[in-house]
């Protein structure tokens, strides 16, 4: 599964600076849904992720602050992963399949909240 955010291109400074601000707010992983169950292969992640991307650029919320693709190593190899905003963290674990309890739960109890706004 490859997907890109943004295309290959050499950053000014003030483009990195900026980028390492963003990358202080990028505190999960999005293979630790995996790790709790969330999504049951990668493939479903990648589905969910795409999801997640979608909804922020519905939303006009910047990419770049919520998602950064990264590789990590893994049984010996290097994979890819993504590092996730505590947002994005959100939208990918409602956005992944709701058979799963952890999905499921999370679903309920933010209509449940939603409703309790009103």
């Amino acid at each position: 599964m490859l997907m890109t955010i943004d295309n290959t291109r050499t950053h000014s400074p003030l483009e990195q600076f900026i980028d390492s601000l963003a990358d202080k707010n990028l505190t999960y992983y999005a293979s630790d849904l995996m790790h709790l169950t969330g999504c049951a292969s990668m493939d479903e992640l990648g589905v969910a992720l795409r999801r997640a991307t979608e909804v922020c650029t519905c939303m006009h919320i910047p990419l770049r602050e919520n998602f950064k693709v990264v590789f990590r190593p893994q049984n010996g190899e290097m994979v890819q992963d993504w590092r996730l905003s505590p947002m994005a963290y959100m939208l990918l674990v409602l956005n992944s399949e709701a058979h799963n309890d952890l999905v499921a739960h999370l679903q309920v109890e933010m209509v449940k909240r939603a409703l309790n706004q009103e």
